[in-house]
């Protein structure tokens, strides 16, 4: 196997004060996860942690246990989503639990969720709760890299080539982009690295990749947001057009169309559709770099949207086997170094590999089958 399998890690079940505020005191998404309800067929809610342990992030032990369990069925480690608001750091305490015991033996690396914080759960995208701001500030940009110099330095911290992988989730919407990154790479070659191995997530297409992703080393196709941006939302032509120029607008222009996405009623997509969109040998590359194809076992949003979810038909564990073996195989004929997959913990958004009172232990067993096992 020349990969490495890492989940992505969502850290938002511990309870931090700005949650308090913004949505009540001791929020944390389980108490999405507890209220879902299925509005259509198809959907599986609630969605109950195995034994009913809706486990408090906060807890040093939890990651240790985490880590031990993913391990045990080949997962490498994890991609932690990580939260910077010019200078306000959010949702660490997984990642930092992680730091401070050197004795948990996986490996992990950073996708920066650079968006707005904003009500867009309860249709309100336009109410921000923490804003975006991406200054060009020097000082800013430098504070940013000391924070991920404790982790880069870390010896678990992913590097492909002597360069911490880092990605991140729209790269678009960061100011002096190229400035940035040049930034960044140079703080990284005077703590002795090679650069930063930079991998920019890709949800929909955009009509000027070619400039946003020209200092990436890969893509990452981020699904199923791709394939439902790309393929499954409309075929008219006129929108296919538009999308990808909308998609440059001030992200204030954005949050105002979100809130018309979020108007409509449930939307129920076909995993099947899925597998067939992962036969596009086109979707593998971007720009002459590598395009990582994400997999998902499952997706269901309606913990956070209610009557108003994205989900899919047919996420069973036979068609996630079929996909997990489709990416393997490309994966390894191109000697792919990491294998994505959407996700460890997603508990709100329906994905995710942690044991549940449905499935049990079945998805961690699908992955060591067929990505360890070559089943």
């Amino acid at each position: 196997m020349s990969f490495k399998i890492f989940p992505f890690y969502f850290p938002q079940l511990h309870t931090i004060p700005e949650n308090d505020e913004w949505w009540g005191k001791d929020f944390t998404d389980w108490d999405l996860v507890k209220k879902a309800s299925s509005y259509g067929a198809f959907q599986k809610q609630p969605r109950i942690p195995l034994d009913g342990v809706y486990c408090d992030q906060s807890d040093p032990a939890v990651i240790d246990r985490q880590a031990r369990l993913a391990l045990a069925y080949g997962i490498s480690g994890f991609n932690f989503y990580h939260y910077w608001f010019d200078g306000k750091l959010l949702l660490e305490r997984p990642v930092e639990n992680l730091l401070a015991n050197q004795n948990i033996p996986i490996e992990y690396f950073f996708t920066w969720a650079n968006e707005s914080w904003t009500r867009q759960w309860i249709g309100k995208p336009e109410d921000m709760l923490i804003k975006q701001i991406h200054q060009e500030d020097r000082n800013i940009w430098n504070a940013h890299y000391d924070y991920l110099r404790r982790h880069f330095l870390d010896k678990r911290y992913l590097k492909i080539e002597n360069k911490p992988v880092f990605c991140i989730y729209r790269p678009e919407l960061i100011k002096s982009l190229a400035d940035w990154i040049e930034f960044v790479n140079n703080k990284a070659r005077e703590d002795g690295f090679d650069g930063i191995h930079l991998i920019a997530c890709r949800a929909y297409e955009i009509s000027n990749q070619n400039v946003i992703y020209e200092k990436f080393s890969a893509i990452l196709n981020f699904q199923p947001r791709f394939s439902i941006n790309k393929y499954f939302k409309s075929n008219n032509k006129a929108i296919a057009w538009l999308e990808p120029r909308l998609r440059l607008l001030p992200e204030f222009f954005q949050l105002k169309l979100a809130k018309l996405r979020v108007s409509g009623g449930l939307k129920c997509f076909d995993y099947e559709d899925y597998l067939k969109v992962l036969d596009n040998v086109s979707d593998y590359a971007c720009c002459d770099k590598v395009a990582y194809q994400v997999v998902f076992p499952d997706w269901d949003n309606g913990a956070r949207y209610k009557d108003k979810a994205t989900f899919f038909k047919n996420a069973n564990i036979e068609n996630f086997k079929v996909a997990l073996r489709k990416v393997r195989d490309i994966s390894l004929r191109r000697d792919d170094q990491i294998f994505f997959i959407n996700a460890w913990n997603e508990w709100s958004e329906g994905a995710y590999l942690e044991p549940d009172e449905s499935m049990g232990h079945q998805y961690l067993e699908a992955v060591r089958d067929v990505l360890v096992n070559n089943k």
